[in-house]
């Protein structure tokens, strides 16, 4: 064999010893895992009483005791190499072991029952709208990331209260913790320092936030993250808990305990096992802990090592039966999902091993922003809410896309919220002007006091004369119907304006000075005046120009013809005494098939044009 296929052979020899995907055979890990999750900053948030209280009614107040965990990273990865990614389980030496719906109960002390952890789907664009609707603030553009934002943002601007607090102030300052909180803890991104805004939904109303299995969602994130450390060409960083994942291997591994551990056995489990940062003695190396975990025996773990603990401490909001940890369902978050086969490790819940089954193939998803996950795993969620009991009634949760977008700062472009603003505005006038006739017929023969007849007058003509802003009219226009003359975008192509296209033509609008007659009413008696006086629009006419009259005189059914109607065009040359337009006849010419198709530009709307039709060159 020549040297370039033995060192291809080589190479395909290392890289299927690196990960047997599917077996039951164990990967070498080359590289330490570093945990994502980043907890520094919660120890210096100061919480108020008040606030306090609100984390604690929330069922997440657990959490924040188990901050600062040490993490042996060398144990660890080693952990990691045993994890299988087909079974969700860790395999050793005859049997199974992988943490459990109760086992998270206990150590984190967290519900893991009721409505699944899922919301809207929520894009890039709605993270300022998200956070100024829950947060009373947006981050900057510094401050997030691909739909991400940073937790120093969160610590920066919400852990510090004003003097006199503000509800609101409160409320705010209280979401942004539990954000920080659960985005470090429970669900650490591979982004590390950042969390998703998309559980600000959930995290809305403090009384029903316990409403919401928290513990599965963490369990699901764990086990992906196990299975993503396993996978080739993985990345370092290890996403999930890794304060649960520890402290689950300290409770069922005492071989992998410290020498030293707090006596305290109250809840979460977590804390058993939290020094603070301290050292504990000399730490193994992965080689040492991988040789550990080769030679595990069955009778060296401890299959029950909750038997110390007072089942009365436990809130009734993290009590989970038996039934619904051993059996088997599906871990939902968002677009995670996981399979969750208790019965392959039943010695975990005092019972006997009996055969392993088979467990479902499944496709692990990556994140979509604009995938509804709700309907992508209807099923399974419907499936896990009947195990739990949970019949789901979602709450009245804000539609994201819905929300307005959030106000300009200083320094940033303010456009977008005009453009809104003049819509909403547009809006209203045309509402308004369809209101008029009803109005006028209401106060017709009525006797109106001089300041309310004034007001009332004053309002009737700006809504007649109102005309909307330069962005939103074409939208106008489309919405009614109309379509303007076509214009090109290249200046050099637009030409000099003909006739037709000329604004200062006082023809072109025909009509549109017509008065506003806002009543009939023209008596005045003790004091009241009529909405519009007729006197007064005798002197409008007066101080019109005759062109401007001569419109004012036009019948009802030629104005209300479009003077680039053909029709306009017919009864403009019968009725004689009507003002005309001129025009120059003497540089009219005849002309071929070209100017024919220009006279489709030049001629009003290119209607019944012909060869012999005059053209202006």
């Amino acid at each position: 064999m020549d040297p370039a296929s033995e060192g291809l052979l080589a190479q395909q020899q290392k890289a299927n010893s690196r990960r047997p995907v599917g077996s039951s055979q164990i990967w070498t890990r080359y590289g330490v895992l570093l945990p994502s999750q980043q907890t520094r900053k919660l120890k210096e948030w100061v919480l108020t009483d008040q606030q306090q209280q609100l984390v604690n009614a929330s069922g997440l107040g657990h959490l924040a005791l188990t901050t600062g965990f040490t993490i042996d990273r060398s144990l660890l990865t080693s952990f990691c190499e045993r994890w299988n990614n087909e079974t969700n389980t860790a395999h050793f030496m005859g049997f199974e072991m992988a943490p459990s719906l109760r086992d998270v109960s206990y150590i984190l002390g967290i519900p893991v029952t009721g409505h699944v952890v899922t919301a809207e789907p929520v894009g890039d664009e709605a993270v300022k709208r998200m956070c100024l609707h829950y947060l009373g603030e947006s981050p900057g553009n510094g401050e997030q990331l691909c739909g991400l934002i940073r937790l120093t943002w969160l610590y920066r601007k919400f852990s510090q209260l004003p003097e006199n607090p503000t509800i609101n102030e409160i409320a705010y300052s209280t979401r942004a913790y539990l954000l920080y909180l659960v985005g470090s803890t429970l669900f650490p991104d591979t982004m590390r320092g950042f969390v998703s805004p998309r559980y600000l939904p959930l995290l809305a109303d403090f009384r029903k936030i316990r409403e919401y299995a928290w513990g599965a969602a963490a369990l699901a994130h764990l086990y992906r993250g196990l299975s993503v450390a396993v996978t080739p060409n993985a990345t370092t960083q290890f996403l999930g808990s890794a304060t649960l994942l520890m402290a689950w291997i300290y409770e069922y591994l005492p071989i992998t305990q410290p020498q030293q551990k707090n006596q305290s056995t109250l809840l979460p489990r977590a804390c058993r096992w939290n020094f603070g940062g301290a050292t504990r003695g000399q730490r193994k190396k992965v080689m040492e802990w991988r040789k550990v975990f080769e030679q595990l025996q069955l009778s060296e773990v401890n299959w029950n090592p909750y038997k110390d603990m007072n089942p009365a401490i436990v809130p009734e909001y993290c009590i989970a039966a038996d039934n619904i940890c051993y059996s088997r369902t599906w871990l939902i978050s968002f677009n995670i999902k996981e399979v969750y086969v208790p019965d392959r490790f039943a010695r975990q819940f005092g019972r006997e091993q009996g055969r392993l089954h088979g467990v479902p193939m499944w496709a692990r998803r990556t994140w979509s922003k604009w995938k509804d996950w709700r309907v992508e795993y209807a099923r399974e969620i419907e499936e896990f809410h009947q195990l739990v009991g949970c019949r789901f009634t979602p709450s009245a949760e804000t539609n994201i896309n819905s929300l307005p977008p959030d106000e300009p700062v200083a320094g940033q472009n303010a456009t977008g919220c005009n453009r809104n603003t003049s819509h909403d505005i547009s809006s209203m006038v045309e509402d308004l002007k369809n209101d008029l006739p009803v109005i006028d017929r209401y106060l017709e023969g009525h006797l109106l006091p001089a300041e309310v007849a004034s007001f009332l007058e004053r309002v009737g003509t700006m809504i007649k004369n109102y005309s909307p802003p330069q962005g939103n009219r074409r939208k106008h226009q489309a919405a009614q119907g109309q379509t303007g003359p076509v214009r090109s975008k290249n200046p050099r192509k637009r030409g000099k304006p003909s006739l037709f296209q000329d604004p200062s033509n006082p023809h072109q609008y025909p009509g549109a000075l017509v008065p506003y007659q806002a009543s009939k009413c023209d008596t005045v008696f003790d004091g009241t005046v009529p909405l519009l006086n007729g006197g007064e629009e005798f002197k409008e006419h007066e101080a019109m120009e005759p062109w401007q009259i001569s419109h004012l005189t036009m019948t009802p059914s030629s104005s209300s013809l479009d003077s680039s109607s053909p029709e306009s065009m017919k009864q403009g040359q019968q009725d004689g005494d009507e003002t005309q337009i001129p025009r120059d006849t003497d540089d009219l010419r005849r002309s071929g098939r070209l100017c024919v198709q220009l006279k489709m530009f030049k001629h009003r709307d290119g209607v019944d044009v012909e060869a012999a039709n005059p053209i202006f060159l």
